[in-house]
């Protein structure tokens, strides 16, 4: 299913690609690029995931005339000029009803080094060689997906030991929500750094995310969330005794069974802690239910908030301490912290309530603008695309290779290129002719989109690397 907006693909590119068809030597009749995340970024190792999306939002597309007309048309405002614009080669493209092109990647959830060729992308025509690069700019949107979904294993990589020596390992997939849908700088954006989360998470309220994870990916229901109030709601009961029935209404109006979220800050956090949910009538609606109650503070420093809190409700509520020494809430209540989070603080957060003695378990995050927007951009983990291999109408090997003396982590690989799982079961680039299983598979070529499966993808991203290695060495 193709996206429901109208786009020129060929405009979806920068304006010097229009004019590279005519800057390359004239006897190339095949080019080669590769995309990679260069050694040197945030971290090293990325998650890789997204290449699917890509081809399901682009590469379905067909192009029409008056795309071509239209492309035309800017692309003489944009130079003072229509003799830079290939019109032929798109003209051939729309008659062809597809990309002549054809893509190879590594499987989606692998956890791959920097510096490891992520996917290829080669011309499978002699006459759109010189074309083929204008299409960078749309693969290399993958790295958006890609680096949040590499955000989101890495908060879950520091959360695992956390989780092991206080709490409970299978309530680690609900511990960190996405919340980053209205602050995303679009609803694409939204959707795809949702989903990316979603590789690694399972709590979120982006139902754009997760609509489009089941579109691309055809796996449903992949994020979980619960009922939970916002201010518009607490407020619109009024302070006193409006807090009062604004607690009782969310209890009554739910099964016993399901989970709460409470946003307690609208007045006084401190005070609808002691006062209202610990009244008598409240302590005892509350123990009797089945479902978790969680409260969430939405103002104030998170750790000073939090701790404090926690300290009320071990007051009203009792502790237990569980057989990891850690005191867990007792009656099934809770917090939510949904301020302020991102990789960094969600884990000081945890880490301020075990040097007091909490398990994990008595608080889980929803993350917003820093689980899917603040800080992160390309340079994140320098992704790159670049050519690497042309072939000439005399049968000439090119072997393409950039290496700049002034910067020698901007250097490129040179040639046709796999990747292989080495001796010590490490991915490694190398050239096509070396031995070993080339771990990059074919998932589009002239019109075709190979399917994948959400549930592998799910399963690569869940094991270790060592073990993923460990089965590419065995299986090639």
């Amino acid at each position: 299913m193709k996206r429901n907006i109208l786009m020129n693909l060929i405009l979806a590119t920068d304006a010097y690609k229009l004019t590279h068809h005519l800057q390359y030597p004239q006897n190339i009749n095949k080019l080669y690029s590769y995309g990679e995340a260069r050694v040197g970024g945030k971290y090293p190792t990325v998650s890789w995931f997204g290449m699917s999306m890509i081809l399901h939002d682009y590469f379905q597309t067909k192009i029409t005339t008056e795309m071509i007309d239209e492309a035309e048309k800017v692309s003489e405002e944009t130079f003072g000029t229509k003799e830079y614009f290939n019109r032929s080669v798109w003209e051939k493209v729309r008659d062809l009803g597809y990309f002549p092109v054809k893509v190879k990647a590594l499987p989606e959830g692998l956890e791959v080094p920097t510096g490891t060729a992520l996917f290829t992308i080669e011309s499978t025509e002699e006459w759109f060689a010189t074309s083929l690069n204008a299409l960078e700019v749309m693969l290399m949107h993958v790295w958006y997906p890609t680096t949040i979904a590499t955000n989101s294993l890495y908060i879950k990589k520091r959360l695992l030991p956390l989780v092991e020596k206080t709490g409970t390992v299978e309530m680690l997939p609900l511990m960190v929500n996405d919340f980053g849908l209205r602050g995303a700088t679009s609803l694409e954006s939204g959707e795809r750094g949702g989903a990316a989360h979603l590789l690694h998470f399972r709590g979120s309220d982006n139902l754009a995310a997760s609509n489009y994870f089941a579109k691309v990916y055809g796996k449903e229901g992949r994020a979980l969330s619960i009922w939970a109030t916002e201010h518009s709601v607490a407020t619109s009961y009024g302070s006193g005794q409006g807090e009062f029935d604004y607690l009782n209404a969310q209890l009554d109006r739910t099964p016993d069974d399901a989970p709460l979220s409470i946003v307690i800050d609208s007045y006084d956090t401190f005070n609808f802690v002691r006062h209202v949910v610990g009244s008598e009538q409240m302590v005892e609606r509350i123990k009797n239910r089945e479902g978790r109650v969680v409260l969430r503070p939405d103002s104030g420093d998170p750790i000073t908030m939090d701790l404090a809190v926690l300290d009320i409700l071990a007051e009203i509520f009792g502790t237990d301490v569980n057989d990891k020494g850690y005191k867990v809430l007792k009656h099934n209540v809770g917090l939510i912290q949904g301020d302020g989070m991102k990789a960094n603080t969600i884990i000081k957060l945890y880490e301020a309530l075990i040097e007091r003695g909490w398990s994990t378990d008595n608080l889980v995050v929803g993350s917003g603008g820093g689980l899917l927007q603040e800080g992160f951009t390309r340079d994140t983990e320098r992704f790159a695309i670049k050519a690497a291999y042309a072939h000439t109408i005399e049968g000439e090997d090119l072997d393409i290779k950039k290496q700049p003396k002034t910067d020698p982590t901007k250097a490129s690989k040179a040639g046709l290129l796999k990747v292989i799982v080495d001796s010590s079961g490490q991915l490694q680039t190398v050239p096509q002719h070396k031995e070993g299983k080339d771990l990059l598979q074919t998932v589009y070529e002239n019109g075709v989109i190979t399917p994948v499966s959400a549930d592998d993808i799910l399963k690569r991203a869940a094991e270790p690397l060592k073990e993923k290695n460990s089965l590419g060495r065995e299986n090639g």
